[in-house]
């Protein structure tokens, strides 16, 4: 009865609704990871709350670290499941492999071939931020620091448990449990209530985008996010996209570990000019990218938002 009245209710409805559950879960995870800290470093709970705002120190570390991990699988992991029982067969929350297997190498050759775009976005992004008002900026820059102190802290390793723990808080989980949510659940639910696909796809690009609070970087997450939503809708599958999110996030934690703490202050928080390597990349792997997916495009066919092979 309970699961029936969910299955019937309005997508808007089912949206508030889902967006409280993940908000519940956010608050769970934080509750739980100030309390896990206290017990791991045998603090009191002022303390931990000092540490959690000092994410450079050892301590502010571990509780990034813990509580990135738990609210990926309280809020969004826990809250994707939810959706998959209570708004059954109206989310994309399953096992489902793609159709044609391409989908899957793709989603490896999309993690590449998307840098290129990601760093002209981000330029474009940065570009457009002079012609917002001054206090919207001075908020966005605000958001922005703490954000790169928290990024520079987790991809800074002083201990060798602290990469393989990165990996998983960092890639893993966000992989996994935001595409369940963002893919998984709201695209198939916006497409629902708005009747396109690619509104749905859009849409639910821009939340994700704006769910980071990141707005320096917000044009290429929303592109990236884009890029992912339609990696699902032409695959019929969750796993590309996860496979693409996760490699584009294991780059960075692996290529920080590899270059060290000065790489991630210089490359991943000030961007840099462009050099002859960037070029030839950009001049790979966009062509690539656009002939690789008119490919699998035509493989496939869409039936009600679920694609067919084209035999």
């Amino acid at each position: 009865m309970i699961r029936t009245a969910f299955q019937t209710m309005h997508p808007f409805g089912q949206f508030i609704f889902f967006a409280c559950i993940i908000l519940t879960g956010m608050g769970l995870a934080a509750g739980l990871g100030l309390f896990l800290m206290t017990q791991w470093t045998g603090d009191t709970m002022v303390e931990a709350m000092a540490s959690m705002s000092a994410p450079s120190s050892s301590d502010g570390r571990e509780y990034n670290l813990a509580l990135n991990s738990l609210n990926q699988i309280l809020s969004f992991g826990l809250a994707a499941f939810l959706a998959r029982y209570l708004f059954k067969g109206q989310t994309l929350v399953t096992g489902r492999m793609p159709r044609v297997l391409g989908w899957m190498v793709w989603g490896v050759v999309f993690a590449w071939c998307a840098q290129p775009l990601i760093d002209l976005t981000y330029r474009l992004n940065t570009a457009a931020m002079e012609f917002l008002p001054v206090s919207w900026v001075t908020q966005a820059d605000l958001l922005e620091k703490m954000a790169q102190d928290v990024t520079v802290s987790l991809l800074s390793f002083d201990a060798a448990w602290q990469f393989p723990a990165t990996l998983v808080a960092v890639a893993i989980l966000p992989a996994i449990c935001e595409e369940l949510t963002f893919r998984g659940v709201l695209q198939p639910l916006f497409a629902r209530w708005t009747g396109s696909v690619h509104l749905g796809i859009w849409i639910t690009a821009l939340l994700f985008s704006a769910i980071h609070l990141q707005f320096h970087g917000f044009l290429p997450r929303m592109i990236l996010g884009a890029g992912l939503g339609y990696l699902v809708h032409y695959s019929g599958s969750l796993w590309p996209a996860i496979v693409a999110h996760f490699l584009n996030n294991a780059m960075a934690v692996c290529l920080a570990a590899w270059f060290g703490a000065e790489w991630v202050q210089e490359e991943m928080v000030a961007m840099g000019a462009w050099e002859l390597s960037d070029y030839l990349n950009a001049a790979v792997a966009l062509p690539v990218a656009w002939m690789g997916f008119k490919w699998l495009q035509k493989r496939t066919v869409t039936t009600n938002g679920h694609p067919t092979t084209v035999s």
